[in-house]
C-alpha cells in the first residue's frame, strides 16, 4: 500500500487486495460506505470515491438499492497462438473428414434441399433413438440441443428465479458455468468426488441445483468414484436438489454409472459432440427428468427453435455407420500417447506436480514457482476457481493442435519451464 498516496487510492487498494486475497469473491457484497468510514477513519465521500475509483477499474459494480459487489470477471479468451496449451478442444486433424463429406454428399443426394430442412424442437426423431440405444438413455425425455453451453443455458432459464444463489459448484471447476450461472457457493473437491461434510454443510432448502462433471472432470481430470456418486444421488433425493451432469468426455474413461442412471429423476444429463468430434459441430444431447420435460422444451423453442437439421442428419449417419464409434478409439490412442510425452516433459520440472491418473485432454499441474503471467502458454488455475489456493495451478491441453505443432509445442515448453526454473 502507497502511503504516499491520496487516502481514497489507498482504500481502493486495501479493497482490491482483499478480493484478490479472496476474501472478497466475485458476486459478494463490499461492506456498506458507513462501515468502511469508521474501519479507515474518514469521511463517507472519501470512501465514495475509492468505490468510484474501483468501478472505473473494472472491479466492482453498483446494485441499485442494495450496494456495492465484486464483479464478475468478464473472460472471451483469444485464439490459441502457436504453441499454447490453453484449448481443450479436439484438433480437426483427428477428424475422418472424407467420411464426413461422404455422408453429406449421399444426404443432399438422396434428400436434396430437404437434407436442409428443420426438425422437431425435441430433435430428429431418429437420431434421438439411436443415441438413446447408443448411451443407454430414454429417447423420449432426450432433447438434442447445440452443445453443451445450450444445454446450461437452458438449466438457467428454466431456474431462472435467484439462481446464483441456489446452485452449488465443485471448486475448481468449468469456468464457462461460472460465468453463466454467476456462481456463489462452492464445495471443495476431492481425488473421488465433492467433500461431503463441506456439501453437507452448504446444503439448504435455497440449494436446487448441483453442477458437476463425474466423469472426467474439468480440469482436474479426475472421475467420480461410485460410492461418492452414490452418497450424491441419496443427498439429492432427500433435499430435493436436481444435478447437473455434465458428460464432458466421459467416452475416455467410461463409468459402469452415471448420475443419471442412479437418480434419473433427480439428475440432468447433458454431452456435447463438439468436445468429442469438432468444434464446428454444435450438438449434443440432454436427458431431463419427466416432471422437467414440457419446461425445457419451451426453454429450447424459446431460445432457437431447433438445433442444426443438417447437422442432427449428419450425425444420425455417423453414428449408424459406426464412425462416431472407430473415430473415439483412435483419439483414445492418440490421448494416451500425447499425456504421456507432456507427462515426461512437465516431469522434468522440479517445480511442478501432477497425479498421473488423470483422464481427458489436459494435464492438471500444481507448481511451487508461481510464474503464471499473462504470457503463460497454459490457462492459470484462478480461472477455475476464485480460492487463491489454485492460483498455484496450470491447466495444459494438448489436443487440439497438429502433431507437428504439438511436437514443436513440447520442445517450446521444456525451454520454457527451463526458463521459469532458473
Amino acid at each position: 500500500m502507497n502511503s504516499k498516496a491520496p487516502l481514497y487510492q489507498t482504500i481502493a487498494e486495501a479493497i482490491k487486495a482483499r478480493i484478490d486475497a479472496g476474501d472478497y469473491k466475485p458476486g459478494e457484497k463490499i461492506p456498506p460506505i458507513r462501515s468502511l468510514t469508521k474501519r479507515f477513519g474518514v469521511t463517507k465521500a472519501t470512501v465514495h470515491k475509492a468505490f468510484e475509483r474501483l468501478k472505473q477499474q473494472g472491479i466492482i459494480e453498483n446494485r441499485v438499492g442494495s450496494g456495492s459487489y465484486v464483479r464478475f470477471p468478464d473472460k472471451i479468451h483469444a485464439a490459441p497462438g502457436a504453441f499454447d496449451f490453453r484449448t481443450d478442444y479436439l484438433s480437426e486433424h483427428f477428424f475422418p473428414y472424407l467420411q464426413a463429406q461422404t455422408i453429406f454428399n449421399a444426404l443432399f443426394d438422396a434428400e436434396k434441399a430437404h437434407a436442409l430442412a428443420p426438425t422437431p424442437v425435441e430433435g430428429d426423431p431418429e437420431l434421438r433413438q439411436l443415441l438413446g440405444r447408443h448411451y443407454h438413455l430414454p429417447a423420449e425425455r432426450t432433447l438434442i440441443i447445440s452443445g453443451a453451453q445450450q444445454g446450461l443455458d437452458l438449466v438457467s432459464k428454466v431456474f431462472a428465479a435467484n439462481i446464483s444463489e441456489s446452485i452449488l459448484f465443485e471448486d475448481p471447476t468449468y469456468p464457462g458455468a461460472i460465468s453463466l450461472f454467476r456462481a456463489r457457493h462452492f464445495v471443495p473437491l476431492e481425488t473421488d468426488g465433492p467433500n461431503l461434510d463441506q456439501l453437507d454443510r452448504r446444503l439448504s432448502n435455497q440449494i436446487r441445483l448441483f453442477y458437476t462433471m463425474p466423469s472426467v472432470h474439468n480440469p482436474t481430470g479426475i472421475s467420480y468414484s461410485a460410492e461418492k456418486k452414490q452418497a450424491l444421488a441419496r443427498r439429492a433425493q432427500q433435499h430435493g436438489f436436481y444435478i447437473i451432469e455434465d458428460d464432458y468426455l466421459g467416452e475416455l474413461k467410461p463409468a459402469p454409472s452415471r448420475l443419471v442412471d442412479i437418480a434419473p429423476d433427480r439428475t440432468i444429463h447433458i454431452k456435447s459432440f463438439a468436445q468429442t468430434t469438432l468444434a464446428g459441430i454444435r450438438l449434443g444431447l440432454m436427458v431431463v427428468p419427466e416432471d422437467l420435460l414440457a419446461r425445457f422444451v419451451f426453454a429450447k423453442y424459446s431460445s432457437d427453435i431447433t438445433s442444426s437439421g443438417l447437422l442432427q442428419k449428419f450425425m444420425r449417419e455417423f453414428f449408424k455407420q459406426g464412425l462416431y464409434g472407430r473415430h473415439i478409439e483412435k483419439v483414445r490412442k492418440h490421448v494416451d500417447h500425447r499425456r504421456n510425452r507432456l507427462q515426461t516433459v512437465i516431469g522434468l520440472c522440479q517445480e511442478c506436480a501432477f497425479d498421473p491418473g488423470q483422464a481427458g485432454y489436459a494435464l492438471w499441474v500444481r507448481t511451487t514457482n508461481h510464474r503464471q503471467h499473462l504470457t503463460s502458454p497454459w490457462c492459470r488455475g484462478e480461472e477455475f476457481s476464485f480460492s487463491p489456493y489454485f492460483r498455484a495451478y496450470a491447466r495444459l491441453a494438448f489436443m487440439h493442435m497438429a502433431d507437428e505443432i504439438f511436437d514443436q509445442s513440447l520442445i517450446y515448453l521444456r525451454k520454457y519451464l527451463g526458463e521459469a526454473v532458473g
